[in-house]
């Protein structure tokens, strides 16, 4: 990229990216605290017994953490967005 490109660049649509992924950060901060305390949280308090029982306590659990590592992908995509702004801009 020219020098000119950089000066005359518009933004607009890496700001739109910033501020959607920005947004998706928070659904799914939302959605893992769900998953955390409402599935995995009611999961390990309830009385289940038996082979089936203890596959769908880990599948429960494996699902919840799915979520936790969504957040970081996401939280991960946005940051380096950012960062590629600022240094555009800067």
């Amino acid at each position: 990229m020219d020098l000119d490109a950089l000066r005359n660049g518009n933004f607009k649509d890496l700001d739109a990216a910033i501020t959607d992924w920005d947004q998706m950060v928070h659904k799914l901060e939302r959605l893992q605290s769900h998953a955390e305390e409402g599935l995995d949280g009611k999961s390990r308090r309830a009385n289940w017994a038996g082979v089936n029982a203890t596959v769908t306590r880990e599948f429960i659990t494996k699902t919840s953490r799915e979520f936790k590592q969504a957040v970081t992908e996401a939280t991960s995509i946005r940051n380096i967005l950012r960062d590629t702004c600022a240094e555009l801009l800067g």
